[in-house]
């Protein structure tokens, strides 16, 4: 590959769970679990390369779900099953189910590393950059039920600490690139999500700047290499975001202002138009990770219809600053994925397909 920090073949990591992985960890045996894991994300780490996708991963075949990378290796979040707040309207508007959702204290605390066993066996597997995906910050500090400003701020600078001395570790250990996700900006810069925010009595502005704050100081002062990279996704590795009517252009402007210059900011790419991420106002330099292909639905887009999707932004941008990839990750429910292994290697060589289209010259 001609720019391997480029990454312009992307997904989210979180990807449908091999059949002998599960049958593992049917038979409830910790070691055989283990080794399944192992196995599992070193053929993963060799199928994604044979795939020539720009960064490889461990599919994270070790997380029950997205968050529990967190919620496994931070004390200060609820137990599983804890008495769920009576309402969470931005969790409720961003689609993230309830067993996915933990309250943290104010002063949560990291048990050790989070993703190092993650990495550890793709590192050692292929000569190929890895990287891996974590919630954010201020995600990990507004899910767990009734989000406010305060609330965000108190949980939020913490678990900032925690993902930005992670983020270094995991620069050293080898990884080129990280992305943290956090969806819960969907309903903050969306039309309808903002109209229902406000109706559940909600200062979406107000809880718009404690996200972002939260998730800027991860990010500021990082003390890694120049080659490292590092973004920030409004899809994730569950339910995709509604955007309903379409984006608040103010709100967007906004945020955009507020937030620092990530490397990549991922969004969904939608047929409608009418639907889409403001692109036009991310500033040149950020590469701008299009989600054209679909993982809610089995079928398979055409080579075509997403190059026509694509071609005008990629017009209006420039090449270097936009990527191709997949709207979420593809394993959106851990133990019944909308599609099987066969279908998810077809959706993936379609984002390599489509991407061969502009950077040819790097497969």
């Amino acid at each position: 590959m001609a720019d391997d920090y480029g990454y312009h073949i992307d997904h989210h990591g979180s990807l449908v769970r091999p059949s002998a992985l599960l049958a593992a960890r049917a038979g409830g045996d910790a070691a055989v679990i283990e080794a399944a894991e192992q196995a599992a994300a070193v053929s993963l780490a060799h199928e994604l390369r044979r795939l020539t996708l720009s960064a490889v991963c461990d599919g994270q075949y070790r997380r029950a779900f997205f968050e529990a990378v967190a919620y496994d290796n931070i004390d200060g979040f609820a137990a599983a099953g804890s008495a769920a707040a009576p309402s969470a309207p931005l969790s409720d508007l961003a689609g993230i189910p309830a067993a996915r959702r933990r309250a943290v204290s104010a002063s949560p605390v990291a048990r050790g590393r989070l993703a190092q066993a993650e990495v550890a066996p793709v590192l050692a597997a292929v000569d190929r950059p890895v990287f891996v995906t974590l919630p954010s910050a201020g995600y990990l500090a507004a899910v767990g039920g009734v989000a406010s400003p305060d609330t965000v701020a108190a949980a939020g600078g913490a678990l900032a600490g925690i993902l930005k001395a992670e983020i270094e570790a995991l620069a050293g250990d080898g990884v080129a690139y990280v992305a943290l996700e956090n969806p819960l900006y969907a309903p903050l810069l969306t039309v309808a999500g903002r109209v229902a925010l406000a109706a559940a009595g909600l200062d979406a502005d107000a809880l718009l700047t404690a996200l972002v704050a939260a998730d800027t100081a991860t990010v500021t002062g990082l003390n890694v290499t120049p080659e490292f990279r590092v973004g920030l996704y409004l899809t994730d590795s569950g339910p995709l975001p509604t955007t309903g009517e379409g984006y608040d252009e103010a709100a967007v402007a906004a945020f955009l202002e507020l937030t620092p210059p990530f490397h990549r900011i991922g969004v969904d790419w939608p047929a409608d138009p009418a639907v889409r991420f403001p692109v036009e106002l991310v500033k040149p330099g950020i590469v701008v990770s299009l989600g054209v292909v679909d993982v809610s639905s089995r079928a398979i887009e055409t080579v075509e219809e997403l190059l026509d999707r694509v071609d005008g932004l990629a017009t209006e941008r420039g090449e270097g600053d936009i990527a191709i990839a997949a709207n979420g990750g593809f394993a959106q429910l851990a133990s019944e994925p909308l599609m099987s292994s066969g279908e998810q290697h077809a959706k993936l060589e379609l984002v390599e397909m489509v991407s061969r289209y502009y950077w040819g010259n790097e497969i």
